[in-house]
């Protein structure tokens, strides 16, 4: 194991399931990374390998 890999925090089953909800109601992936403290690329790995379809982010001009 690396030492990056030592720092990243784990997948709780309750971080799971919350990751879930947000993701149910149509949460952009960058609120939910806000919100759970984590980047916005692990946040949409994490749904990637659980199946879950993320809200874009809207752009701005």
């Amino acid at each position: 194991m690396t030492i990056k890999q030592d720092m990243e925090p784990t997948w709780t089953i309750e971080a799971i399931d919350r990751l879930r909800e947000l993701a149910v109601e149509h949460v952009p992936a960058d609120i939910i990374a806000t919100a759970m403290h984590r980047p916005v690329t692990e946040i949409r790995q994490k749904a990637a390998e659980l199946g879950l379809a993320l809200e874009i982010e809207p752009q701005t001009p």
